[in-house]
């Protein structure tokens, strides 16, 4: 596996194998009196049926894909947020490895079944 590649993917893993998990096992915890934003979002889960929260769930997906499409395509130079026209370089060990990263992320993403 090349180094851009390697890269996408374990951005890709952390996402959603990591921080993912996370989230929907504290949000899917029971009701509770707290105020952060975590007990304020498993309060008002804790109201829809399952089916309902796996819809929530699986709309995460799509919007943790989205941001990091927009860092990477950013990175890649082929996303221009509002005033930020300049190129970037990305290395690892030296080497060159944007070009391909948001592509590839969504890659992973679409084999993983994000988008549905």
């Amino acid at each position: 596996m090349n180094l851009d590649k390697k890269f996408a993917v374990a951005i890709f893993n952390e996402l959603y194998e990591k921080n993912f998990s996370q989230y929907t096992e504290s949000l899917s915890k029971p009701f509770n009196t707290g105020t952060d934003p975590y007990a304020k979002a498993r309060n008002a889960l804790a109201s829809l049926s399952s089916d309902e929260k796996a819809d929530v769930f699986a709309f995460f997906k799509v919007v943790m894909a989205d941001s990091a499409s927009v860092i990477l395509g950013t990175l890649d130079g082929v996303h221009f947020p509002d005033d930020l026209d300049g190129d970037f370089i990305v290395t690892c060990d030296g080497d060159e490895i944007q070009g391909d990263l948001m592509d590839l992320f969504i890659e992973k993403a679409q084999d993983n079944n994000i988008y549905g």
